[in-house]
């Protein structure tokens, strides 16, 4: 019997049971190359996730740039009367658009009667990010209110604005207010977009042009006080005890925007 259980033993530990009973190679090798091919495929789609990110993040740094470089050239073209010019904008995850916005409300009135009332609607440029950028809201250009009289302060208000996804926003909507003590003259100014041609796709350019400037003018008598109310929807703003003005001009400069 001991010679018996020291064959039994031998045929455990020399290796042909294991053999006998052992994973098949082939089996293991379709085993081991289905994993490598599962954590390929994922690794793969994190780095085409990641390179999507960076891409569309630095299209949107280049879009808040032309951006800013647009507001520079609206106010540009605003001086001169038929001056036009364009800006670049990249559209592969993104798109450029102009929309409508609310409406403008100015009003001029001494403390006996309303002198004169501007209303108008108002367009916004807007760049739609990417669904995949990341970016926090904040102010590119800060004008400062509807009512500007700093002649430092900027007319256009850029902004980023978050929502269902990141958009760069640019606006004219309020009014620089300029007032000249010696010739006894008040100057309300104002920038109104209009939509053009829209079209193409990719790279863009967005074509913007004076196409006229609007003046009106209230010869005044009296040496009343003058107050200058502005509203643009939900928002306004008063500039009260405007004195020593015996002229006052309402000049406004309509900038044709076309995208193309």
């Amino acid at each position: 019997m001991l010679n018996r259980a020291l064959r039994r033993l031998r045929v455990i530990y020399d290796g042909r049971t294991l053999v006998k009973r052992g994973v098949s190679p082939v089996i293991s090798m379709v085993i081991i190359t289905a994993t490598l091919l599962v954590i390929l495929v994922i690794a793969s789609f994190f780095a085409t996730n990641l390179l999507e990110i960076q891409m569309q993040n630095s299209e949107f740094e280049q879009a808040k740039t032309a951006m800013l470089l647009l507001d520079k050239t609206i106010m540009d073209v605003s001086l001169r009367p038929g001056a036009a010019s364009s800006v670049q904008f990249n559209q592969r995850s993104g798109g450029i658009g102009v929309y409508k916005g609310g409406l403008i409300n100015v009003t001029i009135s001494s403390p006996s009667r309303t002198l004169y009332t501007y209303v108008n609607s108002t367009y916004i440029i807007k760049y739609r990010g990417g669904s995949m950028v990341s970016v926090a809201q904040m102010n590119l250009t800060n004008p400062g209110g509807l009512i500007i009289t700093d002649l430092s302060k900027p007319l256009g208000y850029v902004r980023i604005e978050i929502g269902n996804e990141a958009w760069i926003v640019l606006d004219y909507n309020r009014v620089r207010i300029i007032k000249n003590e010696n010739l006894g003259t008040l100057d309300i100014y104002l920038i109104r977009l209009e939509p053009g041609v829209f079209g193409g796709s990719g790279t863009v350019s967005v074509r913007v042009q004076n196409r006229d400037i609007n003046m009106a003018s209230i010869q005044l008598s009296g040496s009343s006080d003058l107050m200058v109310h502005v509203n643009v929807d939900e928002h306004h703003a008063d500039y009260p005890g405007i004195s020593g003005v015996s002229i006052v001009r309402i000049v406004e400069v309509l900038i044709n925007v076309s995208i193309m």
